[in-house]
């Protein structure tokens, strides 16, 4: 997946760009950094309608490749060091979004997967939960 980054590209696009690619990913920005393992926080979350060069202080045009066998840190470091942008990946996590703190080190694929089980674990459990057995009628084998 390749990212066009400029002055006049929004975060909604990034992240549409991004989710259209990593269906049970999500990338937020926000105004402060974070560091590995960390948490950023709801406070700092950016606009998703601003645009890139509203927010940040150098202004740096440039394409990002982002593969999936890349790490969840070395994307956000990426980020910061390219563009000045402030990022956390989400992963989908049920029925919510979840930052990625201890997953750093994990690849965008793993985690990735790890939130289209979660949803499947949810249609699963659903599933389950609808399932009764009628213990009147004891099961018989022919």
């Amino acid at each position: 997946m390749h990212l066009e980054i400029n002055d006049n590209t929004s975060f909604r696009e990034i992240q549409e760009t991004f989710s259209n690619y990593y269906p049970y990913l999500k990338i937020d920005f926000f105004h402060k950094p974070h560091k590995k393992y960390e948490a950023s926080s709801e406070a700092d979350r950016l606009d998703p309608n601003s645009l890139v060069g509203d927010i940040k202080l150098s202004h740096v045009s440039g394409l990002l490749e982002i593969q999936p066998y890349y790490r969840i840190a070395d994307v956000e470091k990426e980020f910061i060091q390219r563009f000045g942008l402030s990022v956390q990946i989400l992963r989908k996590e049920k029925d919510k979004w979840e930052q990625t703190t201890g997953m750093d080190d994990f690849t965008l694929k793993e985690v990735n997967e790890f939130g289209r089980s979660s949803s499947d674990e949810l249609i699963i459990s659903d599933y389950e939960e609808k399932f009764t057995e009628n213990e009147d009628k004891p099961e018989t084998l022919l």
